[in-house]
């Protein structure tokens, strides 16, 4: 049984193409052992049955909300000490790496 990574279709093994959405299937993924342990914590709690497609979302996911975090923080530093020139270049900078991290 081939789970289609865009959609979720389980699909026959001998299939070359997701029944439902088209997608070609990955068929050189191994079986993984049920007894095996994760690799990492993250693995254990939130990425266990997920698609490869959907863990890079949620990467994303989490990678923006860091950025919103860290802007959240120069933010309030900047209302702390009542100096707002540092916020610019910092909005230019996190804008800039999130273009460049395809977010």
């Amino acid at each position: 049984m081939i789970i289609c990574t865009r959609c979720g279709e389980k699909n026959d093994d001998e299939n070359r193409f997701c029944e439902q959405c088209g997608k070609k299937l990955q068929s050189s993924r191994q079986p993984t052992n049920p007894n095996e342990r994760s690799s990492g914590p993250l693995d254990r709690f939130m990425h266990r049955g997920m698609p490869d497609e959907s863990r890079l979302d949620l990467g994303r996911m989490l990678e923006a909300w860091g950025y919103l975090f860290l802007l959240g923080g120069i933010a309030a530093a900047c209302a702390w000490f009542d100096t707002w020139w540092p916020i610019y270049p910092a909005v230019a900078l996190i804008a800039l790496l999130a273009r460049l991290r395809n977010i």
